[in-house]
């Protein structure tokens, strides 16, 4: 490894560390609550975001500046990798609109049950693991499966941060919505 792909990988490492560590402690405490953010001034705002869009941008950074081309025996596992990342990461794209981008980056505009939603309360979230999952997959080196692992693990995690938030927001409507619609699938 090159010093900046090991350094790529630190970085990383670290943010996506500290992400999950503070998502646990906002399920698990009531004094930390790092996601939803309450307002975009909120240090949690500028906790979240930094840490979220760089562990995962620096994993898919470092997948790319590290990847080889498949050996003999791992053609078929490159093969389904590269196929959960393009329906993964497209679904990912798809729920952007489907949510609406405001809500998706931790707005209240509204509930939104249908399109995707109507099938997961989190699809974007599940999108997002099966796009890791490939991209750990194809990629098939230890230190991308790490990055990618824990990356998977935020997606398991922001689900029970943000279902209080939405209790609390939308009260009896959400609740209804979570008795007719899995968490995941």
């Amino acid at each position: 490894m090159l010093l900046s792909t090991h350094l790529i990988f630190d970085v990383a490492f670290a943010a996506l560390v500290t992400l999950n560590a503070l998502l646990l402690l906002t399920v698990f405490s009531s004094s930390i609550k790092l996601w939803p953010t309450p307002s975009n001034k909120s240090w949690q705002h500028y906790t979240f975001w930094p840490l979220f869009r760089g562990g995962l941008g620096l994993t898919l950074l470092y997948a790319i500046l590290t990847v080889h081309w498949p050996q003999e025996g791992e053609a078929f596992s490159f093969a389904i990798g590269m196929i959960c990342v393009v329906v993964g990461f497209g679904f990912t794209i798809y729920g952007y609109f489907n949510l609406g981008i405001e809500n998706t980056y931790g707005a209240d505009e509204g509930l939104v049950t249908k399109g995707l939603y109507r099938y997961s309360r989190n699809p974007q979230y599940v999108a997002s693991i099966l796009g890791f999952f490939g991209t750990g997959l194809a990629h098939g080196g230890m230190h991308t499966a790490i990055l990618c692992g824990l990356a998977i693990l935020v997606y398991l995690i922001m689900p029970y941060t943000e279902e209080p938030w939405l209790q609390r927001a939308y009260g009896d409507v959400y609740l209804a919505y979570k008795e007719r619609t899995p968490r995941f699938l």
